[in-house]
């Protein structure tokens, strides 16, 4: 008896998977668990594994090529390894598919081959983080193949980076902020083919600033209060929790808070009604280092203090950074936030991620000279002040009401008691 593997749901949205490297070959004993292949979508690259145990006897669906989800891509069953391609030829079509054991081509991408010295696989974070971390791919792969394995994954190159003596011209740390402008990609005249996240994101966008009437409004907001907390908490909070309090979880907070009061912000549009939802599904959109763009969620954020929103964010970024997001990760998401604060930035108009119906946006957070009111009078002086907007679907609600929920997030932020959110024993 065989059971076929189905190309899977990898999201709500997703229609279909790329296939990138197969890790079993035809004639391969299957174990319940067993990583079967890679697959790329729009969203996520994830390694999906056999659920069904045998002898893999079909591979419908080889590397480089596309299935619609619910598509069979492979059969495992107890009988003899099947003829590649032997039912296409009977039905007159051409196979879809070439056999492993032949000379085939793998996928490649701007940070190499998908299999390297040995035949051993390499996924496309490993790639990734060896192209920039400089290592020696033959070295690696040697050291991975002597621990019984026949791939190299996103841990074993950052293992291996952290293994390395330090040097003074030790390459950064992947994923490491940029100090300046990002270097071009390619000589002038290169052509660079878009990842299949880059071309489906694109797709979606620009089919979103067609269909939707954005209007982007923006407020300064005094970020003064948030950054005293900040300071003065700093040490103890990157001590007890491993990583540095930024104002994006101030802001979060913030905007969770105001949404109570703002509901329609928290909603979805289907062309005709408006369906406000109950709980605020925050999505944090994630740069892959200049090479893709995700949106991983923060479940029910508004019941969350700051500092598990602080963690929540923190954890679905590493999260995406290290190619480690599963579909429901970056599924249901209510209102999003873009931040590019850490390049300086003034202020983003960001395209909304339909059917949301608004997108915050926050920028730089600099000091500034501002004018400070007292009781004893109007005074200059030097206080923290960054932009805060948002791009909203005019179809939705109208300007005035985006205005007085941006107003809303000001207020909280500028005023709100932050102490009170950070315990004293964190």
């Amino acid at each position: 008896m065989s059971s076929t593997i189905i190309m899977p749901q990898l999201g709500e949205t997703v229609a279909e998977g790329k296939i990138l490297v197969w890790f079993k070959s035809v004639g391969d004993e299957i174990k319940e668990g067993d990583n079967l292949f890679e697959v790329e979508t729009d969203k996520v690259t994830m390694e999906v594994q056999a659920i069904v145990a045998g002898r893999l006897s079909e591979i419908r669906v080889g590397p480089g090529l596309t299935a619609k989800v619910g598509e069979v891509v492979a059969v495992i069953g107890n009988g003899v390894a099947k003829t590649p391609g032997a039912d296409d030829a009977s039905a007159g079509k051409a196979p879809q598919w070439r056999s492993p054991f032949e000379e085939v081509s793998t996928p490649v991408d701007r940070f190499g081959h998908a299999k390297g010295p040995n035949g051993i696989h390499l996924t496309p974070l490993a790639r990734r983080l060896i192209a920039q971390g400089g290592l020696d791919l033959t070295e690696l792969a040697a050291e991975v193949q002597r621990k019984g394995k026949k791939r190299i994954d996103g841990a074993a190159v950052r293992a291996a980076i952290s293994a390395r003596p330090a040097t003074p011209n030790a390459p950064p740390a992947p994923f490491a902020p940029p100090p300046g402008p990002s270097p071009v990609l390619g000589r002038q005249g290169d052509v660079i083919t878009l990842n299949t996240m880059r071309q489906r994101t694109g797709e979606r966008l620009a089919e979103a600033w067609r269909t939707i009437p954005h209007v982007f409004q923006a407020i300064e907001v005094d970020f003064t209060r948030v950054d005293r907390v900040r300071k003065a908490r700093k040490e103890a909070f990157q001590t007890a929790h491993g990583f540095s309090l930024t104002f994006l979880p101030f802001i979060a907070r913030a905007t969770c808070l105001a949404i109570a009061a703002y509901p329609q912000i928290n909603a979805r549009f289907d062309g005709k009604s408006l369906t406000l939802s109950r709980d605020v599904n925050l999505g944090i959109a994630v740069d892959l280092d200049h090479n893709g763009l995700v949106v991983p969620v923060v479940r029910d954020a508004s019941s969350l203090t700051l500092i598990g929103v602080a963690k929540a964010i923190r954890r679905q970024i590493d999260q995406a950074r290290s190619g480690r997001l599963y579909p429901e990760d970056l599924s249901g998401g209510t209102y999003s936030i873009s931040n590019n604060g850490a390049f300086g930035t003034t202020f983003t108009a960001p395209i909304i991620n339909a059917p949301q119906v608004g997108i915050l946006s926050t920028d730089a957070i600099r000091l500034k000279p501002a004018i400070v009111s007292t009781q004893e009078g109007d005074f200059v002086a030097p206080r923290m002040i960054g932009m805060i907007g948002q791009s909203f679907d005019h179809r939705a609600f109208d300007g005035a009401y985006s205005a007085a929920f941006l107003s809303r997030v000001k207020q909280i932020v500028e005023t709100r008691n932050w102490n009170e959110e950070i315990p004293s024993d964190l």
